[in-house]
């Protein structure tokens, strides 16, 4: 095949052209080694892990706590008193209504029976006198006036009686004040309730505290890990105890909560007595990890080891803890969420080379 002039200049110009890319790439080599192991040694941070004595130990070098952000502050002193943790959820109030719906409407037939047995009473009476007086109407006549009369009479206690037993069955199942204000067509309180502006929570305290341990107001929140705690207002005691829980049971009110309906709570009761000394690990030292509650504690300039907290004191803070941890020692405050991801990779890449 003939080659035309045309098809030696493509070609020439596809061989200058790829002589000038592996110039390029040749002459760069360096540079692009050398930018990429920078770029490495800004990412990456040096750690280690192990078990010691049985507890988790991360260490990381000053270098890499610096460039990573973590930071560490000490624990200070507190006191708090003896209490216990109780439990409870967000009542359902369908129930409520449905009761409520059945009580207006036989406290609506009760007043109907009450109209008729008035009305029968004077039909009674006239038709009494009317026969009474030179026998102006029949005995007979007389007679079915009052049969009508007692007949009325007869179903207007039948009205009352219902009306008394699902008055009783409001205030056993949902104590006097709630009972209440089922019972009030225009009751301001449970209209919150209907509209979900207010939340009934019951809660279950142990058999041994006494009714003057529940609290007027108390904090309560979702067992779930990070819910917020609420204000509750005391409202009564609940005659209905709790199918899961043992203990005595009462009503609580939260305002404009979230809260849904069935979600378990978790409140803390003060029993009083002498206080105790501990410490507060902030709620920024904190991480989760298996449901547990974990706080990283500086060993020395690069070595912390992983402590599980108590729960069971939570205060507006943190966690009062009494005997694990001392004040002053230092704490990590920012950065536990890494050391704890860093703890994992390690655990993960031991198992993969077991």
């Amino acid at each position: 095949m003939k080659l035309t002039a045309r098809d030696i200049i493509i070609a020439v110009m596809a061989i200058v052209i790829a002589a000038l890319a592996w110039t390029l790439i040749y002459v760069s080599r360096d540079e692009l080694s050398i930018h990429g192991e920078e770029y490495e040694e800004e990412i990456e941070i040096d750690t280690s892990a192990t078990v010691e004595n049985g507890r988790a130990i991360v260490r990381v070098d000053t270098e890499s706590q610096a460039a990573s952000g973590i930071r560490v502050a000490p624990l200070y002193a507190a006191q708090n008193e003896t209490s216990v943790q109780v439990y409870g959820s967000v009542v359902d109030v369908n129930s409520l209504l449905d009761l409520r719906g059945q009580f207006l409407a036989a406290a609506g037939e009760e007043r109907a029976m009450r109209a008729s047995v008035e009305a029968a009473k004077v039909e009674f009476l006239r038709a009494q006198k009317l026969y009474q007086d030179d026998r102006n109407i029949s005995e007979q006549a007389m007679r079915s006036v009052e049969s009508r009369y007692r007949v009325a009479q007869a179903r207007l206690v039948s009205a009352e009686a219902a009306v008394s037993v699902l008055a009783d069955t409001l205030r056993s199942s949902w104590g006097p004040v709630v009972g209440r204000w089922a019972m009030k067509p225009d009751s301001a309180s449970l209209q919150l309730l209907l509209e979900r502006e207010t939340r009934l929570v019951r809660l279950v305290f142990p058999h041994e505290l006494p009714r003057s341990a529940a609290p007027e107001d108390i904090l309560v929140a979702p067992v779930s890990l990070g819910g917020k705690q609420v204000k509750a207002r005391f409202i009564s005691a609940s005659h209905q105890g709790s199918t899961v829980l043992p203990g005595k049971t009462y009503f609580y009110l939260v305002d404009g909560s979230d809260l849904r309906a069935g979600t378990r709570v978790v409140a803390r009761i003060r029993t009083g007595g002498e206080l105790r000394d501990g410490i507060v690990v902030p709620n920024e030292a904190v991480v989760w990890h298996a449901g547990k509650a974990w706080v990283y504690v500086v060993q020395d300039s690069v070595t912390f080891a992983r402590y599980e907290i108590s729960t069971a004191n939570e205060l507006y803070d943190g966690w009062f803890q009494s005997g694990l941890l001392q004040a002053e020692e230092q704490v990590v405050v920012s950065g536990a969420q890494l050391l704890l991801s860093e703890e994992l990779k390690f655990q993960i890449r031991n198992e993969n080379e077991d």
